[in-house]
């Protein structure tokens, strides 16, 4: 089955009746994300659904975007500042994000909101707002998430669905490796730039402006991500890749199955596909850092979150020059009591049932391991 990119924008403009997508730049994503489907999925009717759903949502959502841009009498102010929390995945990086939420300094993505970011109603509380309010009728507000993931309805997300917004997001939700190899390699200026556009659409009704944003795999791009915002610092989370890739795998490879039931992962091609990928992201990060400038990032271990997140967090603040409330310790304190590792139960996984070995990975990191003093782990 045929999805064709042509179509597809068409059914977009027709569904909201509007035309304008905004800065370039999106295209050439969406062109290489429906030649990956059709290369490297088995593109039955399924399939193509999920896929036509997908890539509409990001369209419609640039078109919606653009017709609130055109209808504001002024341009949004700009971010006054961004902590960018990387690192590879499965590194307390989303441990790291909730954390730092609990400061009302900080702004961040909820789901429900980046899901659809332009609101119906403008002069409204969060309370009222339809999209959250349609996001509990799903049943998306309850507390805590899973043995792999934390999740609350007003909990921070990562920036995946804005990426996604340029169609330069890496993909690992479907299998596309020959998408994502394009990925790595293509420049993501237009993204960032996106990027921003949507961060000011959101806090133009709901301050404040420093935000606060996560992803691992800001780790290929991190000059693109530099170049659009000057004054941004970033967090690097590290943890024994051993460990990390492992779990990383387990949680592809439950996306995928849930996306495609129909077509699950062969788990020794994906673990060597990861393997790859994520081994290519920490030596981009490594030389990007350089250039960027060492003393624009800190680096936290997943034992010191594990060990003193209050602690941790205070380094943090340190580091971004900010002060360190006693009602947002106490906060954060009480966030960390309550969300140590295990309270959702365990995530189980090994290395051998992705066709790995824990001396193969660490092998494969040694330049990374070496370079952050990364300790083994001993689960």
């Amino acid at each position: 089955m045929i999805v064709d990119a042509e179509d597809l924008i068409g059914t977009a403009r027709r569904s909201v009746g509007l035309s304008e997508f905004g800065p370039d730049g999106w295209q050439e994503g969406l062109e290489r994300l429906l030649r990956a489907a059709r290369s490297d999925l088995t593109l039955d009717e399924v399939a193509a659904q999920a896929l036509a759903r997908t890539v509409h949502g990001r369209l419609t959502n640039r078109l919606l975007i653009e017709d609130w841009y055109r209808r504001q009498p002024t341009e949004p102010p700009p971010v006054e500042a961004l902590v960018v929390i990387h690192g590879l995945p499965r590194t307390a990086t989303t441990a790291l994000q909730y954390l730092l939420a609990r400061d009302p300094k900080f702004r961040y993505q909820r789901r429900w909101e980046i899901s659809s970011p332009v609101p119906s109603r403008e002069a409204v509380s969060d309370a009222e707002d339809d999209r959250r309010l349609a996001a509990i009728s799903r049943g998306e507000d309850t507390k805590g998430g899973s043995a792999q993931h934390i999740s609350e309805l007003d909990g921070p997300v990562d920036d995946n669905l804005i990426l996604g917004l340029d169609f330069h997001n890496q993909e690992l939700g479907l299998p596309l490796p020959s998408y994502t190899r394009w990925w790595r390699g293509s420049s993501l200026k237009t993204t960032y730039a996106y990027h921003e556009r949507v961060l000011r659409l959101l806090h133009n009704r709901r301050p404040p402006r420093r935000w606060v944003v996560k992803a691992p795999y800001h780790n290929f791009h991190l000059s693109d991500l530099a170049a659009q915002y000057p004054d941004a610092r970033f967090v690097m989370a590290h943890r024994d890749p051993a460990v990390a890739l492992p779990s990383a795998c387990s949680t592809v490879a439950t996306a995928q199955r849930n996306a495609l039931p129909q077509q699950p992962p062969d788990p020794a091609a994906l673990g060597s596909f990861l393997l790859e990928h994520l081994v290519e992201g920490i030596r981009r990060a490594i030389a990007d850092r350089a250039a960027i400038g060492e003393h624009r990032f800190i680096d936290v271990t997943q034992q010191q979150m594990e060990a003193d997140a209050v602690g941790t967090a205070e380094r943090i603040y340190d580091f971004l020059g900010l002060e360190l409330d006693d009602s947002t310790r106490t906060a954060m304190a009480a966030w960390a009591a309550a969300n140590r590792r295990g309270a959702r139960g365990r995530h189980r996984y090994s290395a051998e049932e992705f066709g790995l070995t824990k001396s193969k990975i660490r092998t494969a990191f040694g330049d990374y391991i070496e370079r952050f003093d990364v300790a083994p782990e001993i689960e």
